[in-house]
């Protein structure tokens, strides 16, 4: 799935583990990140200092991004990182310039309209609305019935989606296609088979 992702954003790619706490977590995070870009064949991949550390250098880095990966780990400290520096501005602009930003986990739950913080006894709330009205529920198995009950409080028309491990669905020129090695769920829909639009 992450080929996929770089057959259409190539990079450069820059790898932040904002999900994760600052210091050797947060290197670590990025660390494999990186590794992982390279495996998957990207020839220009960096790890970015962390923002919360160093601004200008991490910011420099990011500014040469073409793609954006945003590691998993707890969503409430990426959101707060995102919203606290000039990273989630950063990405906005990186979309709106034809760039592309990938999020695991708790990457991909910030991304949308809302999103759900399990850290704080499931709060739902804004996300970076980079993904209009969408919320994503990882690690979907089906269940998950407490995080839907949060996310059906949310205001507005919400389409929630569930994805399992190793999966995912991929924004491109206007379409969402199922990626990945299992299908997507549409709460309150279908699934979507791997390869296939979302309705």
């Amino acid at each position: 799935m992450d080929r996929q992702l770089l057959a259409v954003a190539p990079g450069p790619v820059v790898v932040t583990g904002l999900a994760a706490p600052p210091g050797p977590v947060y290197r670590t995070a990025t660390r494999h990140g990186v590794d992982h870009f390279r495996a998957c064949g990207a020839e220009d991949v960096t790890g970015a200092p962390d923002v919360r550390e160093d601004a200008p250098a991490a910011l420099a880095a990011l500014r040469r991004a073409r793609l954006v990966v945003l590691p998993g780990g707890s969503p409430a400290r990426l959101l707060g990182a995102l919203q606290e520096t000039e990273v989630g501005r950063l990405l906005a602009d990186l979309l709106a310039s034809g760039g592309a930003v990938m999020g695991a986990s708790a990457g991909a739950m910030v991304l949308g309209a809302w999103t759900v913080l399990p850290e704080r006894r499931l709060d739902v709330v804004p996300g970076l609305g980079l993904v209009p009205g969408v919320a994503v529920v990882p690690h979907w198995s089906g269940e998950r019935r407490d995080w839907l009950e949060a996310l059906a409080a949310a205001p507005g028309p919400l389409r929630v989606l569930g994805l399992p491990e190793e999966s995912g669905v991929l924004l491109h020129e206007g379409t969402a296609t199922a990626v990945g090695q299992h299908p997507t769920t549409v709460v309150g829909g279908p699934e979507v088979a791997v390869g296939e639009q979302l309705p």
